[in-house]
């Protein structure tokens, strides 16, 4: 659901290609998609225990895609990258099909502000995804943590790198999913 509308159906998720490479290709929402908390528990955590990975692999897996879509999505290790800045723990590599850009791949996918900025969807607007009044963007969560145990990375409403991280328990940060689909199967 993108248009916050449930009479009219579920709208197509539209995706930009970020990369192709060995028959695969990676994705990313064009929007921002809903409004998550990065972790919902109050016990500090890296992306590899929080409840967005878990939501990500779970309900929007198999809400956004039908069978033979998720067929078509390889599990994949999702690096456990530091925070260029930080060192603050990142936990472990984990295996997903759905995750969040960490901040090594924002800047190598995007290479501007202006290419990282993001418009949320309706449906993540009434799900209280902040908007910014001047721009129409959003903040957006990255898997990489913060200064600190319990923050989390993001890209602020003007395409910026949040590096200092935001604590996970924000409500009103977007979640944009990304995903490798195998352009083979």
């Amino acid at each position: 659901e993108q248009d916050n509308n449930t009479s009219n159906g579920k709208e197509d998720v539209e995706w930009l290609v970020l990369e192709v490479n060995d028959g695969k290709a990676l994705l990313i929402s064009k929007y921002a998609l809903d409004c998550k908390q990065y972790n919902t528990m109050y016990n500090a955590d890296t992306w590899e225990n929080c409840t967005l990975r878990k939501w990500l692999n779970n309900d929007f897996v198999n809400a956004a895609f039908s069978a033979d879509e998720k067929a078509m999505i390889p599990t994949v290790t999702v690096s456990a990258d530091k925070n260029p800045k930080y060192s603050t723990n990142p936990g472990n590599a984990t295996q997903d099909q759905v995750f969040l850009l960490s901040i090594a791949e924002a800047n190598k996918y995007f290479n501007s502000d202006s290419a990282r900025q993001c418009e949320p969807t309706d449906y993540a607007v009434a799900n209280g995804t902040y908007v910014n009044s001047s721009n129409g963007n959003c903040w957006w969560w990255l898997r990489s943590p913060g200064v600190y145990k319990n923050y989390a990375a993001y890209i602020t409403n003007g395409g910026g790198l949040g590096v200092l991280g935001a604590y996970q328990r924000n409500s009103d940060y977007a979640v944009r999913p990304a995903l490798w689909i195998d352009l083979n199967a």
